[in-house]
């Protein structure tokens, strides 16, 4: 059958709007941060480390702290991608956390959808309670406090759906695998609640109240425990920020507790609950253009020592570094303070902070020597820029 040849433009028309269009390519958002720091200190350790700053390599060294590049990606009809990557020192501390090796951690990969008033996330994603942040470039101090290094969680992987109210008011809901876990190592989840109020709807001026709650196990493959009966953790932390003309204020107190096994902990002849409290306070006052002072004071109560014994020096001084990976000791009752103070000079996206301070500890600690000390005084100079 020939086809009339003034009927093939409309057929063809026809054909055309009936195939399916193809879908648009995601929009690509490319974002990074990097710092790095040179940091001494007047206590020396057996195993180089830096006293109360585990988080450090090691004493009179220029390290890479991190390097952190991420991408978002808008998918369409309010779905999106997020992803990013830490290097670096900052990146071994994390990957060492999980149960993992190497100095490169994904510390985001997860879908987003975003709606009106509701977003909901599902993946790996950097926790939300604390005063500080991983990516360092976006920190106050030069120097890690006791609350992010001894206390707070990197991450987690799991749900959480973000609902604002109005405004001023928004609340959150969470369901995931353990603190600073990438994999399921028993039955059990952790959930969490949250409610945040932002003073006159301003990101700025914010004061949040988190509570987690749920099983968290050490160990992983044949090591780990199973089962949902594992350790409870639970905590709850309030933290907020205002920011009053050249000055800003964060503050953050967090509490928890959680329960181990008896031969879990020195000395305890029967299952026993650890706790721990926390008190950190940030001050950042702009005294000429570019550049500030700032200041951080915290106190940390940690009962057993769970927490604080995460400094390979404290661990020694708490008897816990033979044979047997005792978690903590019966009677410890550490008490930490720390004081930091320091001047940041910024440059367009990059800055230099120089920072003087110092930590102690209602114990005694041995040093290289053989000497006990109870405070350690550090100098720390940071360097980085975000992009």
């Amino acid at each position: 059958m020939r086809i009339a040849p003034f009927l093939l433009p409309t057929l063809a028309a026809t054909l055309l709007a009936q195939a399916p269009s193809p879908s648009p390519a995601p929009a690509l958002k490319w974002r990074g941060s990097l710092w790095a720091s040179a940091v001494t200190q007047n206590r020396d350790t057996a195993d180089g480390s830096m006293v109360f700053r585990p988080m450090d390599a090691g004493q009179g060294q220029f390290t890479l702290d991190g390097l952190m590049l991420g991408v978002d990606a808008t998918l369409g009809s309010g779905w999106s991608a997020k992803a990013t990557l830490l290097a670096g020192q900052a990146g071994k501390v994390v990957q060492s956390t999980t149960g993992d090796t190497g100095t490169i951690t994904p510390v985001e990969a997860m879908l987003v959808w975003t709606g009106e008033r509701d977003t909901f996330r599902v993946g790996r994603m950097i926790t939300f309670i604390g005063m500080e942040f991983l990516d360092g470039a976006q920190d106050v101090a030069a120097s890690r406090g006791l609350l992010f290094s001894f206390v707070d969680p990197f991450g987690q992987v799991g749900i959480n759906w973000h609902h604002a109210f109005s405004p001023a008011w928004s609340a959150d809901l969470w369901a995931f695998s353990g603190e600073d876990r990438t994999r399921d190592n028993n039955h059990g989840k952790t959930v969490g609640l949250g409610l945040t109020y932002n003073h006159a709807g301003s990101p700025d001026n914010f004061l949040s109240l988190h509570a987690y709650s749920g099983s968290e196990q050490d160990g992983f493959g044949s090591a780990a425990n199973t089962g949902a009966e594992g350790r409870k953790r639970e905590r709850v932390c309030l933290m907020g920020q205002w920011v009053a003309g050249a000055t800003t204020f964060q503050w953050e107190a967090s509490l928890g507790r959680e329960s181990f096994a008896a031969g879990s902990i020195l000395g305890a002849t029967a299952p026993v609950t650890a706790t721990w409290r926390g008190y950190g306070f940030i001050c950042k006052r702009e005294i000429l253009p570019s550049v500030s002072l700032f200041a951080r004071v915290e106190w940390l109560s940690d009962d057993l020592g769970v927490r604080l014994s995460a400094d390979p020096t404290i661990r020694e001084g708490l008897g816990l570094a033979g044979p047997i990976a005792y978690a903590g000791r019966m009677g410890a009752d550490l008490q930490a303070q720390g004081i930091s103070l320091g001047v940041e000079k910024k440059h367009g996206p990059a800055f230099a902070r120089l920072e003087l301070r110092q930590d102690r500890l209602n114990r005694d600690l041995t040093d290289v020597q053989g000497g006990t000390f109870r405070e350690s005084v550090s100098g720390t100079l940071s360097l980085g820029a975000s992009f």
